[in-house]
């Protein structure tokens, strides 16, 4: 049921599973600044789950899905992870491009297994709602409490219990838009936190400290 109140999440999503789209992605993320990412995999614990798909968005409004470990009939193409990672592995370590991701650690470790070390990992909205004292520290429920915006999470995706399916069986037009829609949330949710840290005195701390700790 949605949320009385809540607007869904409206943001451009391309689906990545061609040459040229791929190429079209990294010239973007190659004239960014900063960007978001988050991973889709088929577990919630990285060293366990396989990689289903990156999303990533080069800017507010836009964002890219990358499918790759979709399976079953009737799916689209999908690129060789090899030459995904091959692309986006330099872009991904600069340390000159700040990087934004909920869930940072999770993010991290799931790429570092594509063995990609992520550089200049910024702003998790995660940690940044952690610090403040949120108590519901989901994405749905942070884009709905801070934005108002409605959003799906994997779990409505595929289902619980006996009837549980994996993100990796599901049409990959509806992962992508899961997928693009979260990581594009990711934008707004750090301009709302990053200005309550300021506001409450955390945002040194936050910066300084906390983020320095998630590579650990």
């Amino acid at each position: 049921m949605k949320a009385e109140g809540a607007q869904p999440s409206a943001v451009k999503s391309h689906m990545v599973n061609t040459e040229t789209v791929l190429e079209q992605l990294i010239g973007e993320l190659e004239a960014a600044q900063d960007l978001a990412v988050e991973v889709e995999t088929t577990g919630e614990k990285a060293m366990m789950a396989n990689l289903v798909g990156i999303a990533i968005s080069p800017t507010r409004g836009k964002a890219f899905y990358i499918p790759l470990g979709h399976q079953g009939l009737n799916q689209p193409p999908q690129l060789p992870l090899t030459q995904v990672i091959a692309r986006l592995k330099p872009i991904l370590e600069n340390v000159s491009v700040g990087k934004i991701a909920y869930n940072g650690k999770h993010v991290m470790a799931v790429l570092a297994g594509c063995e990609v070390k992520v550089g200049n990992l910024n702003f998790d909205p995660l940690l940044a709602a952690y610090l403040l004292g949120e108590k519901s520290l989901g994405l749905k429920a942070l884009a709905f409490n801070k934005l108002g915006t409605e959003i799906v999470t994997p779990a409505e995706l595929t289902g619980t219990g006996k009837k549980q399916s994996s993100l990796s069986l599901l049409e990959v037009n509806r992962v992508a838009d899961h997928a693009c829609a979260s990581v594009d949330i990711v934008w707004s949710l750090g301009e709302s936190l990053e200005t309550e840290l300021r506001q409450q005195g955390l945002w040194q701390l936050f910066t300084e400290v906390e983020m320095s700790l998630i590579p650990v």
